[in-house]
């Protein structure tokens, strides 16, 4: 961040707000302290900005505020879908992927986050992973998601460039995939419906397919 970022403001007078650019441009700040500028700027307003859960000024506080930025660090792999807390997670197989996920050791609870899912128009699948039931949602329905809701827009963004910079090697590499064909930015996320389609097996319990 440091050095990469300038807070430039117009002024018929820039000598007085700082270093002058041109005739009538102001550089005020550069790299944290561009971002530390513009929340004092707010004043009163900040209150508001939260209340409206603004997504430039999510960022600028990202930037600025350690506190929120531990928050938002450690919630920032998990999402919640009509009601349902689901955990992201990149998958390996067929090409890597995507996908949310519920856990629980009762079929019932299982059962029942499926059906929320499924009356919030997504496709959700069950699998049986040891102990655990495993209800998830593939890529398609993730950024069908994203597109019309801002929160789980942003924890996508968040968790994918997360993965691109820390991850392992193939969680890098299926990231970076990800947000080279949809990209996930600071101030805009661009998502298109995804092609694949996923699995189900021929055995059910309440309409939805159990994989073992």
């Amino acid at each position: 961040m440091y050095g990469e970022y300038e807070l430039i403001v117009a002024t018929k007078e820039p000598w007085r707000l700082g270093l002058g650019i041109g005739a009538y441009k102001a550089l005020v700040a550069t790299g944290r302290e561009a971002f530390v500028k513009l929340r004092e700027a707010a004043g009163a307003y900040g209150e508001l900005l939260d209340l409206l859960k603004a997504h430039k000024w999510i960022y600028i506080k990202l930037a600025t505020d350690d506190g929120f930025r531990a928050a938002a660090k450690q919630n920032k792999k998990s999402i919640t879908v009509a009601g349902v807390v689901m955990h992201l997670e990149l998958v390996s197989g067929r090409g890597g992927s995507l996908v949310a996920k519920y856990f629980t050791r009762n079929l019932g609870k299982a059962l029942a986050a499926a059906d929320k899912l499924k009356a919030a128009g997504l496709r959700p699948n069950i699998v049986k992973s040891g102990p655990n039931y495993v209800v998830y949602i593939a890529t398609a329905d993730l950024l069908r998601l994203a597109e019309r809701d801002g929160e789980i827009r942003r924890a996508i963004a968040l968790y994918l460039a997360e993965k691109a910079k820390d991850g392992t090697p193939r969680q890098r590499e299926i990231a970076e995939k990800i947000l080279r064909r949809r990209p996930f930015s600071i101030f805009q996320c661009l998502s298109a419906s995804s092609r694949s389609e996923p699995r189900r097996s021929a055995s059910s319990a309440g309409g939805y397919g159990i994989e073992a």
